[in-house]
């Protein structure tokens, strides 16, 4: 079909997250839960210009907001990368998260939670850095699904981000 885009594979996003802190809210509809991301990468595809590879750097923080119906939580993400060759580079993501029954195990630290299949997240990413190496990531597109993967006692959150190229 005609002038729709088409996806291309960018690159892998894994974080470990600690259990979330309820922050709550005096003032909105919603309680705010902040949720550190202590550790992880970024790698990018086979094919992917410019290619990524970095951990991330220092502490990122997931901002989660629930909808009035319970059905969604809003993430708005804000964290740091430092690549291999030593450049910045900010990430952030935003988007919508069914609260699956799944999801919800995951995010409350329930005894029988398992890693979960991919579909109950989707969000779009955003790069902003000084770099010229890395500075054609502030003017593409990406959109990400996401799942939890459960390995021992870590809670990882990894995402497929692709961008968004003409059809």
């Amino acid at each position: 079909m005609s002038g729709f885009p088409s996806l291309k594979p960018a690159f892998t996003v894994r974080a470990k997250i600690d259990p979330g802190w309820s922050v709550g809210s005096a003032s909105r509809g919603t309680p705010l839960t902040v949720v550190p991301m202590v550790g992880g990468t970024v790698k990018s595809e086979p094919g992917f210009e410019p290619a990524v590879d970095a951990e991330l750097h220092g502490v990122g923080y997931d901002y989660i907001r629930g909808d009035a119906t319970g059905g969604h939580l809003r993430l708005d993400v804000r964290s740091q990368l430092k690549t291999k060759d030593g450049e910045l580079v900010a990430m952030y993501y935003k988007g919508p998260m069914f609260t699956s029954p799944a999801v919800m195990r995951v995010l409350t630290h329930a005894e029988d939670m398992k890693t979960t299949e991919y579909g109950d997240s989707f969000m779009t990413f955003e790069f902003e850095t000084g770099s010229e190496k890395y500075k054609e990531l502030e003017t593409m597109v990406f959109c990400a699904a996401g799942h939890f993967e459960i390995s021992g006692e870590d809670t990882i959150v990894e995402y497929k981000v692709c961008q968004v190229v003409k059809g």
